[in-house]
């Protein structure tokens, strides 16, 4: 089978550059849009089709795509065309061309969509081409763009009922897309693979003394992530004389609210901000966190905890979107209410106050549940089966 994974980008984030290389190994795996970076692949069945970005480049390959359509498919090029008219300059026409037109020229049989979202772009492939679709949900594209974005909800309620198969991140995922109109025989709730890199370097844990407990985030500046009720917590934390350091690995620049909050608490000394990380060099940085946190109001599942646990890392995490699938108090790690930073202060002094043996007890099972659920090999079938399923 001819299976497109797409992102609209190359190369894309790790699970799905994982997932592409898995599925390449059973079929031929297509990818199309812009390449950000170089990025080449051992696997002969992986087949790119870009969008160059240099415009005569651009141009040069759309006019021959345009030629070997007309010879292959003449009948295809009136409904690409009708499709293209519906955007409104000239220029948005032409990059959209660019962009739908190897989609078309090499016709996959399964195409694969990474963000929900881009069904307001894409869903025509499914309605004006037939070409059997699949949709990955993931947390922010399901649970919060249709509330701030209101036409991305009726976007949702047209196409969701046509797509062929979804690919849920967790279960909350599959519930919040029923309310648009998915079917439930046609989600599969499959868990993104971890990189088999992090469970080689996994350490059992041991507690160590510092002169600070060391608190460790990983994510970026957005509302979404809550970093402003972490950084709340941090305040609550000095005022009662708990000593702590506290880094937040961020990829992306921070924002000047975050700036002035922490100024306002008073805990610039106690902040540490470093940028994004290469995945190796994020592993050593997160393996000397005490803990690990994550504020966020919303999130599918977040790989970053995920690779916490595999990590032997102890973890605390806010219950929301599908967090408590895998983080279990008292089994995988701490669980607080969302805009609380109260309570996760009092879950972090809980974990530093914690006996060897416990927080052992506690990485221990956190690590086996992510190594047993979260294997690139197990969610490479599940991919592979929902395809075949909706391919044939």
């Amino acid at each position: 089978m001819k299976i497109a994974i797409f992102s609209g980008e190359l190369p894309s984030s790790t699970f799905i550059e994982q997932l592409i290389e898995g599925v390449s190994e059973r079929h031929q795996v297509f990818l199309f849009g812009v390449q950000k970076q170089p990025k080449t692949y051992a696997s002969p069945h992986i087949y790119k089709y870009i969008s160059p970005k240099r415009h005569w480049v651009n141009f040069a390959y759309t006019l021959y795509r345009l030629v070997l359509l007309l010879l292959k498919r003449p009948g295809d090029l009136k409904p690409l065309l009708n499709e293209i008219r519906r955007y409104h300059t000239r220029y948005e026409q032409w990059v959209w061309l660019t962009r739908f037109l190897p989609i078309i020229l090499y016709r996959p049989d399964v195409f694969h969509m990474q963000w929900t979202r881009d069904l307001e772009f894409y869903a025509f492939l499914k309605t004006r081409f037939k070409i059997p679709m699949v949709v990955s949900l993931r947390g922010a594209h399901v649970h919060y763009t249709p509330i701030v974005a209101p036409y991305i909800a009726d976007v949702y309620r047209t196409t969701f009922p046509l797509m062929d198969g979804f690919h849920a991140v967790s279960k909350s995922m599959a519930s919040a897309a029923m309310e648009y109109g998915a079917e439930l025989s046609k989600i599969e709730v499959i868990h993104s693979p971890l990189s088999p890199q992090v469970f080689e370097v996994y350490k059992p844990y041991q507690k160590r003394v510092h002169q600070s407990f060391r608190i460790g985030a990983v994510g970026r500046f957005h509302w979404v992530k809550g970093m402003r009720y972490a950084f709340d917590a941090c305040a609550i934390l000095k005022e009662r004389g708990f000593s702590y350091d506290f880094t937040f690995v961020n990829s992306n620049p921070i924002d000047e609210a975050s700036l002035f909050q922490m100024d306002q608490l008073g805990i610039r000394d106690e902040v540490q901000i470093l940028s994004a990380l290469e995945q190796q060099a994020l592993f050593k940085v997160m393996q000397d966190f005490d803990v690990l946190i994550l504020p966020s109001l919303n999130e599918g599942i977040a790989n970053v905890v995920l690779e916490a646990m595999a990590l032997g890392i102890p973890v605390i995490s806010t219950d929301c979107g599908g967090m408590p699938e895998v983080v279990i108090p008292n089994e995988t790690g701490w669980l607080v209410p969302v805009r609380d930073p109260e309570a996760l202060a009092k879950a972090i002094v809980e974990v530093a106050e914690s006996s060897e043996v416990e927080l052992q007890r506690i990485t221990q099972n956190a690590h086996d549940f992510v190594k047993e659920h979260f294997g690139a090999e197990d969610s490479i079938q599940q991919f592979l089966d929902l395809y075949e399923d909706v391919g044939c």
